[in-house]
């Protein structure tokens, strides 16, 4: 739970009693009307904010409180993709340079930082020409892959994806969202994203009056949709209706379940 309290004014609560569980290698999505609480969400997992009641767990730690050169280390174990991967780099500094400052941060030499970001960028589906490139020189898609890249940098077990394909145009979408897949496959990171496409996500909390309303995988959480919610699909051509449904084989294996979990238990 977090509630703002505000000087002269009633207090704002802005999430309540949302609870959800996240294992290595899955991928849950976030979703929710304009309002719902999924930004204050997201900032209570990454301590950007403090939680009013609750706790938040990572790997079965209780991170609600960390402050200091603890929360600086907790950041190695969780990272973000940011809606907006121009504005997350410095137009001052290469993508190069932007990647491998966590890595310098770590201790790594000029040379060994050299190789790693150029590891980080083939990972990411980038030549390692784009080490030397600024922002602005390079497509949103691009861009975004470099974002990827960075976060990977400290080796996270947990990647927060605020949005992270919503400035992009579709096709690069999906490309973006294949990319995501495909690390999540290979190195069983666990996702945790903001206002997802459901077809990149295997399990979805639903917010609503700022409140968890639903869990589950996306037939579930269509099913208990806002009513509005409902109007605005039952207002598209029935093609349109028709290709957004998700086919069955497209769902993925089951996660396992052996390893450690993420949990945000803020009440």
């Amino acid at each position: 739970t977090k509630t703002f309290i505000r000087k002269g004014q009633p207090d704002v609560t802005a999430v309540r009693d949302v609870t959800f569980s996240l294992f290595p290698g899955e991928c849950l999505g976030l979703i929710g009307e304009s309002g719902s609480g999924k930004s204050t969400t997201v900032n209570l997992i990454t301590r950007l904010l403090d939680a009013t009641e609750g706790r938040v767990l990572l790997e079965g730690k209780d991170i609600t409180n960390v402050k200091g050169s603890a929360r600086r280390r907790l950041y190695r174990r969780m990272q973000m993709v940011f809606q907006t991967p121009a504005e997350s780099f410095d137009p001052r500094r290469t993508l190069g340079d932007g990647i491998g400052e966590s890595l310098r941060n770590r201790g790594l030499s000029a040379s060994g930082t050299r190789r790693e970001t150029a590891r980080l960028l083939g990972l990411c589906g980038l030549p390692e020409e784009f080490a030397r490139r600024y922002p602005h020189q390079v497509s949103g898609g691009q861009c975004q892959r470099a974002a990827i890249a960075r976060a990977l940098a400290v080796g996270p077990r947990l990647l927060i994806c605020d949005e992270a394909t919503s400035a992009l145009d579709v096709t690069i979408q999906r490309e973006i969202l294949d990319l995501l897949r495909r690390l999540r496959g290979e190195r069983s990171y666990a996702y945790h994203t903001r206002k997802t496409r459901m077809r990149q996500s295997r399990g979805f909390s639903d917010l609503r009056s700022k409140k968890r309303k639903s869990s589950g995988g996306a037939s579930q959480v269509k099913k208990h949709a806002l009513p509005s919610a409902q109007r605005r699909r039952g207002a598209l051509p029935a093609r349109c209706r028709a290709s957004s449904r998700i086919p069955s084989g497209r769902r993925g294996r089951s996660s396992n379940n052996s390893g450690s979990r993420t949990e945000n238990r803020s009440r």
